[in-house]
């Protein structure tokens, strides 16, 4: 992953191919899509690159208990007591808001007694300015749906705004989860996505699911302010966490070969 001054340019050849150009920064970042797809297995690659860069990042937890963030960075070699003690990552728990007598024993930034969005925005707010970051960095907000699912639509979209607002102010990249597929909620999901300056789609391939093969994908749906493909990227998850992009057109040839030799065997039954 490099880093210029305005943007946030990748080198690994997956995020690469589909920011050609880079996220730049002041950009609210939304990753969408059904649970299990691999939103998560990205940002914790992103987050990885930028901490071992020595860039600092937010990581805001709505529905993840701080001590499983901690295992799952530790399997992309981050040094989580490490960065936690230097301040580059910086941890605010909304998870434990509904059990606070739960203690993870991480250096912990903020931890909220509620999931109040304003509280939640003027906590993010207050931790941004007293660590000093600007024009650098990354906020993390995992995820919106805890929001989604307690408020009324104008009460989220003034968060969400608010949080977009924010970045732009500070110069950070948000990159917010959005879990979809709830039914009721397809209406925010739009809204969402037209407030955003980038929206990510994760799926699974619909062709081939429906022959259980649970192949996942990626696009960037839209970008503000940089150039960027449109075509489903498909990939991998390797162990360890490694992403790793996959040949299509070999799977689809596989399947093809596969489904002859059934017919061909059809007769024999």
């Amino acid at each position: 992953m490099v880093f210029i001054m305005d943007k946030i340019v990748f080198k690994d050849p997956i995020l690469g191919s589909a920011f050609s150009e880079g996220i730049p920064r002041g950009s609210l970042v939304v990753f969408a899509g059904v649970p299990g797809v691999g939103k998560s297995v990205f940002i914790y690659n992103i987050v990885a690159s930028l901490l071992k860069e020595g860039e600092k990042v937010v990581y805001t937890l709505f529905d993840e208990d701080p001590l499983n963030l901690a295992s799952q960075l530790k399997l992309f070699n981050v040094n989580v007591d490490q960065f936690l003690e230097k301040e580059t990552l910086i941890l605010i728990d909304v998870f434990g808001a509904s059990i606070p007598e739960l203690e993870s024993g991480l250096k912990i930034a903020a931890t909220l007694t509620s999931i109040d969005p304003m509280e939640c925005f003027r906590t993010i707010h207050r931790v941004i300015k007293e660590k000093g970051i600007k024009n650098q960095g990354l906020l993390v907000i995992d995820s919106l749906n805890e929001v989604i699912l307690r408020y009324q639509p104008g009460i989220i979209l003034d968060f969400i705004r608010n949080i977009r607002r924010l970045v732009k102010a500070y110069g950070l990249v948000c990159i917010a989860t959005l879990h979809t597929g709830i039914p009721g909620l397809e209406q925010i999901y739009a809204t969402i996505e037209y407030v955003s300056d980038c929206y990510v789609e994760f799926s699974f391939d619909p062709q081939l699911e429906e022959l259980g093969i649970p192949l996942r994908r990626f696009r960037v749906k839209k970008l503000k302010g940089a150039s960027h493909s449109l075509q489903w990227i498909p990939y991998t998850i390797l162990r360890g966490g490694k992403i790793s992009p996959v040949d299509l057109k070999s799977i689809v040839e596989t399947v093809r070969s596969t489904m002859t030799k059934l017919r061909e065997l059809t007769p024999q039954l």
